[in-house]
């Protein structure tokens, strides 16, 4: 092994105990934001790359997706070009509309679910502070009773 391997092996090592010890999220800030500072020029302009390639990709297949579909509708039932190309345009646009409802429907559903979590520990946390507030009063009195009874 040369002096690159060993280097690489024990950051491995002591970054899997660092892992371990604090944690996933804590690692991963720590790691993040210096890596942030010193490269982010480069990351930034990478990560726009990538999504760049992301949605020409994602736009080829459409392309490819809605050219096979009017050839299907034009040999299935006998329709010109530009007929095929308004039914799949109606009918891709009823797709979208559809899994848009759901999925906001979804995200209400999940938002309205996190309301209600935060709201009921809140609930809790107000009842635990009362019963610590409580307990810190009858302490109180208590030390102050006995300091009483000592001078007395």
């Amino acid at each position: 092994m040369n002096k690159f391997e060993l280097l690489i092996a024990w950051l491995a090592t002591h970054a899997g105990a660092l892992y371990r010890f604090i944690g996933s999220v804590t690692v991963s800030i720590i790691l993040g934001i210096p890596t942030l500072v010193l490269f982010g020029d480069t990351l930034l302009s990478l990560l726009g790359h990538a999504l760049a390639v992301l949605g020409h990709s994602l736009h080829l297949l459409f392309e490819l997706f809605e050219s096979i579909t009017g050839h299907i509708l034009e040999e299935a039932f006998h329709l010109h070009k530009r007929t095929a190309e308004i039914i799949f345009f109606w009918s891709s646009m009823a797709v979208a509309i559809g899994l848009s409802w759901y999925l906001s429907r979804k995200a209400h559903i999940a938002a309205l679910r996190a309301v209600t979590t935060a709201r009921e520990r809140r609930i809790e946390l107000e009842e635990s502070s009362k019963i610590i507030i409580g307990i810190r009063i009858a302490l109180i009195i208590s030390s102050l009773s006995a300091t009483l009874y000592f001078f007395n």
